[in-house]
């Protein structure tokens, strides 16, 4: 393999299998919590892997789903890169030893853009088909967690719920009842970081998705205000819901705030500016203020 085909398919390929290992291990230690199993006695977690290495397969029911959603949104901005003639990478996968296995994933656009319109569908494809390749995930997820007695879930997560999370849990559980708490399949945690990343990236920010929207609707000068506006939200979400808001401002900022200029400054056609709203729509149903807290 010549170094240059490296770069391009051995990179990413190598970023996605130690993204599924990670996620694998993380989604293990899920499926262990949600089933209650209990580990032999005397054996710890990674002496257990070793020694039944079958049980690595459990993880598959939350690491399949979470790179399944990032893999469907990234491939969204991909190919609206290739329609428009753009060059870009394949996806990247961020490995990272967190409560969720990965950063993420991302791909790389090598041209600038030619357009308001090609900046537009490439900023709208990747959360649009994200978001609706998570419907699916939560809905089986949702369907397959269980209610237990309140104080089980002692010292665990508590996850904010998305307004589609709510929806679907009054749909598929219906009202919780008192004393009793709702404990979340592996898959519908999945489920719902994909929300979390989609929410995170339809911030009007520099180069993330929402900036691409908000630039091909406003203009770089707005759009670079929007994106200073966006990122003291963030800071004081953080200082008021949620602390990992502050790491999220922190990423958006090196990432830049700044988007490098397009081609042609076109106004966008009605049916395009149509599609903006259904962006809003996508992040009002994935945002939550307060993602995760322990419970007490």
């Amino acid at each position: 393999m010549t170094a240059q085909k490296f770069r391009r398919v051995g990179v990413p390929g190598l970023l996605f299998a130690l993204t599924l290992l990670f996620t694998m291990i993380i989604g293990v230690q899920y499926h262990v919590s949600f089933h209650d199993v209990s580990l032999p006695a005397g054996q710890g977690f990674w002496e257990f892997l070793w020694r039944r290495p079958a049980a690595w397969l459990w993880g598959l029911s939350y690491s399949l789903p979470l790179l399944g959603i990032l893999l469907v949104h990234e491939m969204g901005h991909f190919l609206a890169c290739r329609r428009h003639g753009i060059e870009a990478t394949l996806p990247h996968f961020l490995p990272a030893p967190t409560l969720i296995g990965t950063f993420g994933a991302f791909i790389k656009i090598r041209s600038p853009f030619s357009s308001k319109k090609a900046l537009f569908d490439v900023g709208l494809a990747g959360p649009l088909a994200g978001f609706l390749a998570a419907l699916p995930v939560i809905a089986l997820g949702i369907s397959r967690s269980r209610l237990v007695e309140q104080g089980m879930l002692e010292g665990g997560l508590t996850l904010g719920e998305p307004l589609l999370f709510t929806l679907l849990v009054r749909f598929f559980i219906g009202e919780v009842p008192a004393g009793r708490e709702l404990l979340v399949h592996p898959m519908a945690f999945a489920g719902w970081f994909g929300l979390l990343a989609t929410a995170f990236n339809l911030f009007p920010i520099g180069q993330l998705d929402g900036g691409h929207i908000l630039y091909s609707l406003l203009g770089r000068k707005k759009a670079f205000y929007a994106g200073i506006a966006a990122v003291l939200v963030l800071l004081l979400l953080g200082v008021v819901f949620w602390q990992g808001w502050l790491l999220w401002a922190l990423l958006a900022t090196l990432i830049g705030l700044r988007h490098p200029p397009i081609f042609e400054e076109e106004r966008l056609d009605p049916g395009r500016r149509a599609l903006a709203f259904a962006a809003l729509l996508v992040f009002i149903f994935s945002f939550t203020p307060a993602p995760l807290a322990v419970a007490p």
